[in-house]
């Protein structure tokens, strides 16, 4: 079954999905329109299904798709890999309409996702001598240990670390691939336009700068008030900038594929920097969190699963009309949700926001649904 032959196939498009069905109820719960009854409070419902839910299958359907790449070994496939998916699938139903008493069997079922998928990453990275992404491996763990802590939170009604961390983990997850995946695909695209100016090849800066991200999240996650996050976070906003400055962002502009990566990294830089201005309170601390879940993690995502739907299907790796679209609606969802946070902002920001990212996934799945459920194109 063509469905289940590949990791993209079913986790990205329910990816997809329930981004856009969780945002639908979501709104339409803030503005009064229902309740949410499960055994979530409706804001850890939302924090939760959108970084541990969402993030969670666009994380599994990334490295099931990556990983037999990097190791030359089979990928997970057939009956596993379905298994997978529904063990994914009975989580979100699960927190979405389940009793309203929070049981211990849901949340195993939830901590089983990513404990499994991370089992497999880490076997087949060990297993292929692939050592070059053990970073990747502790990226999983690190997500696990956030969403078992997110439970923890609320059961115990104590904090947001465990969100914090599942978000810093996507950050950082975009920060090391993303700095491989951007000047790289830049770097191809260029030269087959014949252009002379091309991204720089990754060098001392890069890796110092991701060196000091790693603290700098940490900070963010244990101590977003504190002087010391808002100085980090203002030096790392200002060397991803630079990072991403060496690009050749601007000379992609007509390659929406292309472009779209560039723009999400930039949501990066700015995330650090609002999370430095937050810190010492110039600006609200929720521009920080959508900077980075709606600027960078969604649209940083839904462009890396475009290509890898497109790529993996043996399709061209160029974006119509409707790619052009629902790439265009996440940066906007962002800077539109990011102005939300700020207190004389009208209340339209917010829903603008959310119809944005709506449209934005919404058009993703009906676009690569039917790539996703058949074979591969030929040749």
């Amino acid at each position: 079954m063509p469905f289940f032959s590949q990791g993209f196939r079913p986790f990205f498009l329910m990816a997809a999905l329930w981004a856009a069905i969780s945002m639908g109820i979501w709104i339409t719960y803030w503005a009064g329109g229902m309740a949410l009854t499960g055994p979530l409070l409706p804001l850890d419902w939302h924090v939760h299904e959108l970084v541990f839910g969402y993030g969670g299958a666009v994380l599994c359907g990334f490295l099931l798709t990556a990983i037999p790449n990097w190791t030359r070994r089979p990928p997970l496939s057939g009956l596993p890999l379905a298994a997978l998916a529904l063990i994914w699938l009975a989580a979100r139903i699960g927190f979405l309409i389940g009793p309203e008493e929070v049981s211990p069997s849901l949340i195993a079922l939830d901590l089983a996702f990513p404990a499994l998928f991370s089992a497999f990453a880490g076997r087949e990275i060990i297993a292929g001598g692939n050592r070059r992404n053990l970073p990747v491996l502790a990226i999983c763990v690190l997500f696990l240990i956030g969403d078992a802590l997110f439970h923890w939170e609320t059961l115990a009604g104590a904090g947001y670390y465990g969100g914090r961390i599942g978000i810093a983990v996507l950050v950082g997850l975009i920060c090391l691939i993303g700095g491989r995946i951007i000047p790289a695909f830049t770097r191809n695209w260029l030269k087959a336009q014949g252009a002379s100016a091309l991204p720089a090849e990754m060098n001392g800066f890069d890796k110092a700068t991701l060196a000091l991200t790693v603290p700098a999240l940490a900070l963010w996650v244990a101590l977003p008030a504190h002087p010391l996050t808002g100085i980090a976070g203002l030096a790392l906003g200002a060397l991803h900038i630079l990072r991403l400055a060496r690009w050749c962002g601007w000379a992609t502009r007509t390659e929406p594929l292309l472009f779209t990566l560039h723009i999400a990294y930039g949501f990066v830089g700015l995330g650090f920097l609002l999370a430095g201005l937050a810190a010492f309170g110039l600006v609200p601390a929720m521009s920080t969190i959508h900077s980075w879940t709606v600027g960078a993690i969604g649209a940083m995502t839904l462009t890396v699963m475009s290509r890898a739907t497109l790529g993996h299907s043996g399709r061209p790796l160029k974006a119509g009309w409707v790619e052009t679209a629902f790439l265009a609606a996440l940066p906007l969802a962002a800077l539109s949700r990011i102005a939300s946070t700020f207190p004389a902002a009208p209340v339209w920001t917010l829903h603008l926001s959310a119809t944005l990212w709506i449209v934005g996934f919404g058009l993703f799945a009906l676009r690569y649904a039917p790539v996703m459920i058949a074979p591969r194109h030929p040749a």
